[in-house]
């Protein structure tokens, strides 16, 4: 990992007069994300402590750490798009060696980025999330939340996505999107709003019909399942409901390879849901939750490393972190699961920073573990 990370790492030009190696400047970051620190200054601080650069020198062979304005001019000049190929190349054989592969597909706006005088609006980042393995796999990055629905289809060409069940929210649920997913392999289970308003309608309709007419009952039921969970100290109902009688839906033949239609209720709202995979109905209550894992991928973010509040000003530099940043996150779960750990991440985080013994054998863990 470190010779992919760091000795691929490409330089969108060539830079004079810095006596000092860009991959030390990778390492610096990846470091001082993997002590919790949440912007550039703050890990440059770090770096530059004695006890800390003494730490680095001995351990990560890095010869010394520029001023604060270099160390930002040099990590500017890391190609974000290479990197992210770098980062796509390693966790997607993460994946390809994983089972029961399901993945996530989510956009997130980086509200730092919201006062960027050369952006006419914030950064978006489409990102991809293996949830039974709690890691991102990919990502992509876009002008505005307008424009994810084209970032995600993609994404989805970058990804080796056969044989997983791809979901996305009810933004995605596109036609294009459902062909990519099967051109590669894989299946999708797309939520249905109503920006797909005859979809949404139709959906809806047939699902109480079918509740409520003694024929169908008896001739093509639903299959029901409901289960109760204790979530924020309350229990929450959630019932789902499939069919995979899709005959009558109009233009089903639009949407590809089309098997299921379902529906999941809370007390607070109904989703409806159609897939490409024939699911029973305890399949869809398991992978409409994972639908919601990117999101603790996204609080991490914001929450552990401070990614809305790190003010770069400048957009290659916001998309490099937004990889080391889940670069960090990535290793730290692969630790956590592989070692049975049930430390938070911020508390290894926070150990990191205040003890650099107990950092070193966290690494070493970490690389016992095969993070690296």
């Amino acid at each position: 990992m470190e010779k992919e990370f760091l000795e691929k790492v490409v330089k969108i030009e060539s830079y004079r007069g810095y006596n000092y190696r860009l991959c030390d400047i990778v390492k610096v970051t990846i470091l001082g994300l993997f002590c919790g620190l949440k912007t550039i200054k703050e890990i440059h601080f770090w770096s530059a402590q004695e006890i800390v650069l003494r730490f680095l020198q001995e351990n990560f062979s890095v010869i010394r750490i520029p001023c604060y304005s270099h160390f930002t001019v040099m990590l500017s000049l890391i190609s974000s798009e290479n990197l992210n190929k770098i980062f796509m190349e390693h966790f997607g054989e993460i994946l390809r060696n994983g089972a029961n592969k399901t993945i996530a597909i989510d956009g997130k706006t980086v509200c730092a980025t919201a006062n960027m005088s050369h952006l006419t609006k914030p950064l978006h980042i489409a990102s991809a999330y293996a949830t039974e393995l709690g890691i991102t796999i990919g990502q992509l990055a876009t002008e505005d939340k307008s424009n994810e629905i084209k970032a995600v289809q993609n994404l989805i060409k970058l990804l080796d996505v056969s044989g997983s069940l791809v979901v996305a929210d009810a933004l995605n649920c596109q036609k294009k999107t459902a062909k990519l997913i099967i051109k590669g392999g894989g299946d999708y289970l797309l939520a249905v709003k109503k920006n797909h308003k005859n979809l949404y309608e139709d959906i809806a309709e047939m699902i109480a019909f079918k509740e409520n007419d003694v024929y169908e009952k008896r001739n093509s039921p639903l299959e029901k399942v409901q289960e109760t969970e204790k979530t924020h100290g309350r229990f929450e109902k959630r019932q789902a409901v499939v069919t995979h009688d899709v005959q009558w839906l109009e233009k089903r033949d639009k949407w590809i390879n089309l098997q299921t239609i379902g529906a999941v209720r809370t007390e607070k709202e109904t989703r409806y849901y159609i897939s490409s995979r024939k699911l029973t109905a305890d399949e869809l209550l398991y992978f409409s939750r994972n639908e919601w894992q990117i999101e603790k991928m996204h609080w991490q973010l914001d929450v552990i490393l401070g990614e809305d509040r790190c003010l770069a000003r400048d957009t290659n530099v916001q998309k490099t972190l937004n990889i080391l940043r889940k670069t960090v996150l990535n290793f730290l779960s692969i630790y956590k699961t592989n070692s049975n750990l049930k430390q938070p991440m911020s508390n290894i985080m926070f150990e990191n920073l205040v003890n650099l013994d107990s950092f070193k054998q966290h690494l070493k863990n970490m690389l016992a573990c095969g993070c690296f």
